[in-house]
């Protein structure tokens, strides 16, 4: 495949060291590495090749994209090519001495299979030499016996032994082609030839892009539970299989770059009656558009409980994590968040955490417990702003420099946000339905129900604490079903419109506190109430 003309632009960064793959090895022939932009899948390398005038000529790996090879600044330039071509037995300099220690494997398993040969056919020699003694005085035929038998017996050990060891060394081979295939970059066996003329004696700047990349963000955030600091330490943890070793600055994106780019066509919107004869429960259709039909009354998400507060694992083992310093280097746009740092990305494909840095937020730590939920309370830390945007991430959770757990941190902007920081074990909460009662004697007839709970908060942590209690009431959907409030001892801090109640409470160590809450539905009588 051959593409002449001049080109886009394209990533490439995994040549720094590596590019001594040319045909004509020459020190201007040999383009270094300016810059890796890394995405989440791919990456792009802007690499230099060194001032020429004349023609020039180099080769990239297979795992580059040629169509995505393109020229950055084209004055003076002219007979560009990028040419695709195959290529057998090329070994990625990162990937040399584990060649060759399969190559040395691969002779001593060959010279041991030689060595089991040979003493297999003097096996075989000892076996026809010991049939052919007739004739033999009785004397020479018994030392004769003796020397075979001892030499056999011998042979059998030796054979014994070497064939455990050749079994061993052959596992041994194995598992090095294994690991040199499993290392070896993508379409090892293809290059990419770029060559051209230039009439200024200048640096080419280049550009090529390859999907043999990847990269994830990965936090360490460590609530001071006293004062609401939390230490953000920032990874990025990356990888590449060019086969080319690179060492420098890097660029992480959020995002990749999209073919796509332009809003889609929105189709009308077409509303009708629906039909009039009964429709079965279990075949209730959307109500409207996109909207489903409710589900019936369960247990509510703890996303939903906690707004927007992510779920945790429970407590982890201690690791062993070392901290980069200084302030991440953090640019966001309309489309892209970016983070910058310094690293190396080895060409094998091995994984590289690079640090990005630290940062510190100010936040309120929450006590929440839900006893609908769980009897366990959680930890959130709540932030009226943020210093800066959020990358989303996978994060471990720290309180008080103590494994909390794990959590997937969302992409957050400069506004409010919400941290979880796992359970609150010394805090505990349980909810105990009141006695329902339904029928003519309770409340002069049927259609009324009664119910109510007691919700008790249990501290039994080293210092009193404020803690958010969070319940709810049955919302009515039907205007012939109506909902009256008899007791809520002591009042919600908060009720919203969906009937959702919120109670601050201070507990002291040891302290329980109650909270009671009693209501009636009345109905027509005949009818059944549904939760949904």
């Amino acid at each position: 495949m051959i593409f002449k003309g001049s080109f886009p632009t394209l990533p490439v960064v995994l040549l720094a060291g590596v590019l001594v793959l040319l045909a004509r090895p020459c020190a201007a022939d040999t383009p270094a590495v300016r810059s890796v932009d890394v995405y989440p899948r791919g990456a792009r390398f802007v690499f230099e090749l060194a001032p020429v005038e004349g023609p020039f000529q180099f080769e990239l790996p297979g795992a580059f994209e040629a169509k995505s090879i393109h020229l950055l600044n084209l004055t003076g330039v002219s007979d560009l090519q990028v040419i695709e071509q195959g290529r057998k037995g090329w070994i990625p300099p990162s990937l040399a001495p584990l060649k060759e220690r399969t190559d040395a494997q691969a002779k001593a398993v060959a010279l041991l299979k030689a060595k089991a040969a040979s003493l297999e056919q003097t096996r075989a020699m000892l076996n026809v030499s010991s049939a052919q003694v007739n004739g033999t005085e009785s004397r020479d035929l018994i030392h004769y016996m003796e020397e075979a038998q001892a030499l056999r017996l011998k042979v059998e050990n030796d054979l014994a032994d070497l064939t455990e060891t050749l079994s061993l060394e052959t596992e041994e081979l194995e598992r090095l082609k294994a690991e040199l295939e499993s290392r070896s970059p993508q379409r090892s066996d293809q290059i990419v030839q770029v060559s051209g003329r230039t009439n200024a004696r200048q640096p080419l700047l280049f550009e090529a892009r390859t999907d043999a990349a990847r990269w994830g963000l990965r936090y360490v955030m460590d609530l001071n539970s006293a004062t609401g600091a939390i230490d953000v330490h920032m990874f990025a943890s990356a990888a590449q299989g060019t086969g080319l070793d690179y060492s420098g600055d890097l660029t992480f994106h959020s995002r990749q770059p999209e073919d796509s780019v332009s809003p889609p066509a929105m189709d009308p919107l077409r509303v009708a009656l629906r039909p009039k004869h009964p429709i079965p429960v279990r075949e209730m259709p959307a109500l409207g558009y996109g909207i489903s039909a409710p589900a019936p009354m369960a247990v509510a998400s703890h996303k939903e409980m906690l707004d927007g507060a992510s779920n945790t694992m429970d407590d982890q083992g201690d690791e062993a994590v070392e901290f980069g310093a200084g302030l991440p280097v953090i640019e966001s746009t309309l489309s892209n968040v970016t983070v910058r740092g310094r690293g190396t990305l080895e060409g094998d494909g091995s994984p590289s955490d690079v640090a990005l840095g630290a940062l510190s937020l100010e936040s309120t730590p929450t006590l929440v417990l839900i006893p609908e939920q769980r009897s366990k309370g959680w930890i959130v830390a709540s932030m009226d702003a943020i210093s800066t945007p959020l990358m989303p991430g996978r994060a471990e959770l720290r309180v008080d420099g103590r494994p909390s757990g794990y959590t997937d941190v969302p992409e957050y902007g400069l506004g409010q946000t919400r941290l979880p920081f796992g359970s609150a074990s010394r805090l505990s909460a349980k909810k105990t339905p009141l006695v329902e009662s339904t029928g003519s004697s309770w409340l002069g007839g049927s259609g009324v129900f009664k119910s109510g709970y007691t919700l008790e908060v249990a501290s039994g942590m080293d210092s009193e604490r404020e803690v958010t209690v969070r319940d709810r009431l049955p919302i009515p959907v039907d205007e012939k079903i109506k909902l009256e409030v008899l007791k809520i001892d002591p009042e919600p801090t908060e009720r919203d419109a969906e009937n959702r109640l919120s109670w601050k409470l201070s507990v002291k160590p040891g302290e329980i506190r109650k909270i009671v809450v009693e209501y009636t539905l009345s109905y027509p009588s005949g009818e059944t109430l549904e939760y949904r």
